[in-house]
């Protein structure tokens, strides 16, 4: 591990987010940036729209999901080493890709209701974060386009916000092409969009302690041409093949979605209910 990776891992237990600027080159954020556009179109011809949902304060803002189906490079991007290694840091070796999707503020888009990525659990949270979630910038976030926003010294309250903390929060500023990364205890929200013109666009990796359901049931949600395409591996790390019980429970010959004969191998040798003899 380098130095500036070593330096991110403390400032990301100490302030519970850390932004790494310069994860993505200015050729490599614009391309992205360009497929995430193209993309939109797909979504929506799949009937899987962008706007419109419970969790936006409004229909300005734009959400796209789904990502593994509308281009490559979000497959490449989701497994990137140091993103996964910023991840691994918080929930060590057993996680799951829960979900991967993009938001964008455009103008007049208002503020997210503050919240934290774990708050499904019931407090008071352990000491170490059950989720996270690693964003890369694919625009400029400043106060004004509707950056992320943040409660300093959150992520260690234990329990999510009240009413009351949404005042609390702060601006996240940052450059484009940063890799963001927020421990999952962490209250924040997206903010508000008060700029006339500008749009701000970021993906958001959310990955979960691997007994955790993940937000999309990849199973159902990946088209079967994705999924000839994609890794064992990889599809390992979506959970795509097992339960909470892992591989330690075969799915049978019949069984839709059948299991590599040598996946999980280190994981079927573990007591199945977590807690080692």
């Amino acid at each position: 591990m380098n130095h500036a990776t070593a330096a991110a891992r403390e400032s990301l237990a100490r302030e519970g987010y850390v932004v790494v600027e310069d994860a993505l080159g200015e050729a490599e954020t614009r391309d992205i940036r360009a497929r995430l556009w193209s993309g939109m179109s797909i979504s929506e011809e799949d009937g899987v729209p962008l706007q419109g949902y419970a969790f936006d304060a409004d229909e300005h803002n734009l959400r796209v999901f789904h990502l593994f189906n509308l281009d490559p490079v979000f497959v490449d991007l989701i497994q990137r080493p140091l993103a996964r290694a910023m991840v691994e840091a918080l929930l060590g070796e057993d996680y799951l890709i829960s979900n991967f999707s993009a938001n964008v503020t455009t103008p007049g888009s208002g503020r997210m209701q503050l919240h934290a990525d774990q708050g499904y659990v019931p407090p008071p949270w352990p000491d170490q974060p059950l989720a996270c979630n690693v964003a890369w910038l694919l625009d400029d976030f400043t106060e004004e386009n509707g950056g992320t926003r943040y409660v300093p010294g959150s992520h260690l309250k234990g329990t999510n916000p009240a009413p009351e903390d949404e005042g609390a929060s702060v601006p996240i500023v940052a450059p484009a092409g940063s890799m963001l990364v927020m421990d999952g205890r962490l209250w924040h929200q997206t903010g508000a969009n008060c700029s006339s013109t500008t749009q701000r666009a970021a993906l958001f990796g959310y990955y979960v302690k691997r007994w955790l359901r993940p937000q999309i049931n990849w199973t159902a949600a990946l088209w079967p041409e994705t999924v000839a395409n994609l890794s064992p591996a990889f599809l390992d790390l979506l959970g795509y093949y097992s339960g909470n019980v892992e591989t330690q429970v075969p799915n049978g010959r019949r069984a839709r979605v059948p299991m590599p004969p040598d996946l999980g191998t280190a994981r079927r040798l573990r007591f199945a209910l977590g807690h080692e003899a």
